[in-house]
């Protein structure tokens, strides 16, 4: 059963959030604002946020400053943080895996770089919020393919609400990130493999009878969820998804193949 994130819109009798909505790099956007924000501001602020994700952050843009100039002190945050989800996962998230994965989706060798796709969407989405957050925007929420973070309530002064994966979950000052094989799969000379990479092996993540699906990880911010998620997907085992419920506060639904098909897995604490 594929995971999917939507907002529960509930009609009563408060003032619903402004809307913002559009397409970024492929990827649809949806965001929500408590109040009357200045709408010519909020979509100056995604534009800019949404341009940086190519002029700074593309490692397949040769012109981006990730390809051109990694050492730039402009991306010294983002990397950090990057580095940082590389220490805590034990290396199952690594933002260093350019060369071997660009190899294997084109075929034709690449140097080493960094990828920061496990956890770009994630960081993007957070940019969002804290960018809004600093124009006095207090009650949020941001969407973008899929993944998402909210703060504060919704407008009638209950918490967002989220459907995953047929369960209601209410979330405040938190994040959602989704990782897995159901958007992008490759067939090689007989086998299925995920976008993926194992960061020991540096071999792409096969798609198996027994393998994960997807995962979704609610953390308190997007960036954080979002590379827990891919490296959990890279780990293949619940076994990351529960050690990292002992270090941080964050829940994981994992979300398995089998011979009868897909069957989910709710790892740790229900926190419906």
């Amino acid at each position: 059963m594929r995971l999917i994130l939507l907002l529960i819109l509930l009609v009563g009798c408060n003032k619903g959030p402004s809307h913002f909505q559009g397409v970024a790099h492929g990827h649809p956007y949806r965001i929500q604002i408590g109040g009357s924000p200045n709408k010519a501001l909020v979509q100056s602020l995604l534009g800019e946020v949404f341009e940086e994700v190519d002029t700074l952050y593309n490692h397949w843009n040769p012109h981006s400053l990730l390809s051109l100039s990694p050492s730039s002190p402009e991306l010294q945050p983002i990397l950090s943080l990057a580095h940082s989800f590389c220490t805590l996962t034990n290396g199952w998230y690594d933002p260093t895996l350019r060369g071997p994965i660009q190899t294997f989706k084109t075929q034709v060798a690449h140097p080493p770089g960094y990828d920061l796709d496990g956890m770009l969407k994630g960081y993007v989405i957070d940019q969002i919020v804290e960018r809004l957050l600093a124009q006095g925007c207090k009650n949020l929420y941001v969407e973008w393919g899929g993944d998402l973070r909210v703060h504060g309530k919704h407008p009638s002064g209950r918490p967002w609400q989220i459907l995953l994966n047929d369960r209601v979950v209410p979330l405040e000052n938190g994040a959602l990130a989704t990782s897995g094989s159901a958007e992008q799969r490759w067939e090689v000379d007989g086998a299925t493999y995920t976008h993926i990479i194992n960061p020991f092996t540096e071999e792409m993540v096969k798609v198996n009878e027994k393998s994960i699906y997807s995962v979704t990880v609610r953390a308190p911010t997007c960036a954080l969820a979002d590379a827990l998620a891919t490296a959990c997907i890279a780990s293949g085992s619940k076994t990351f998804a529960q050690a990292m419920k002992e270090k941080l506060p964050v829940e994981f639904w994992i979300v398995y193949l089998d011979i009868l098909g897909r069957e989910p897995l709710s790892v740790g604490k229900d926190p419906i």
